[in-house]
């Protein structure tokens, strides 16, 4: 599922300690971990970049999964203009469902277990306010196989490569 995947040595250090909370998540090699294995205590300093995505089946006319934020943290919330717990993903994002780019990592991840990351222009139209973002996305699943749930972190960056940081 996960295979080796490599963060590039030039990802933000949370980044780097999220892949590395998750790999001691695993109950066994093989076996993906899932949100009961989620202590945040054991991960204060990335609370703020967290977020947990449900994995739903597809919807009436939908060809794939549906996702819904379970959880979202502070920073990620600045980024996303304002608070998206409990909000469904293609709702809050109406191109997501069509647009491959979108939608691809997300995918793979939900169907296939596929961790994936990213650093680049955000691609989705809640994330206006920042010029850049950096993504660590990493599949959960209760039996160890079947993902249910994403587990991601995400810095956003203003215009000068700086953490997005509140309006004061």
């Amino acid at each position: 599922m996960t295979g080796d995947f490599q963060l590039p040595a030039s990802a933000h250090p949370i980044m780097h300690d999220g892949l590395t909370y998750w790999l001691k998540l695993r109950p066994a090699p093989g076996l993906l971990p899932s949100r009961q294995h989620l202590d945040p205590l054991q991960m204060p300093h990335l609370l703020p970049y967290a977020w947990l995505l449900e994995v739903h089946p597809p919807g009436e006319g939908m060809t794939i999964p549906r996702f819904r934020f379970r959880l979202v943290g502070s920073h990620v919330d600045l980024g996303f203009g304002g608070p998206k717990t409990g909000r469904w993903l293609h709702e809050i994002e109406p191109d997501f469902n069509s647009h491959a780019a979108m939608q691809s990592s997300f995918v793979a991840a939900a169907t296939e277990g596929r961790i994936s990351h990213r650093r680049g222009k955000p691609r989705f139209a809640m994330n206006a306010d920042a010029a850049e973002l950096e993504r660590l996305m990493l599949p959960l699943a209760t039996n160890g196989h079947d993902v249910n749930m994403l587990l991601g972190f995400t810095i956003f960056y203003d215009g000068s490569g700086a953490e997005l940081q509140p309006a004061l």
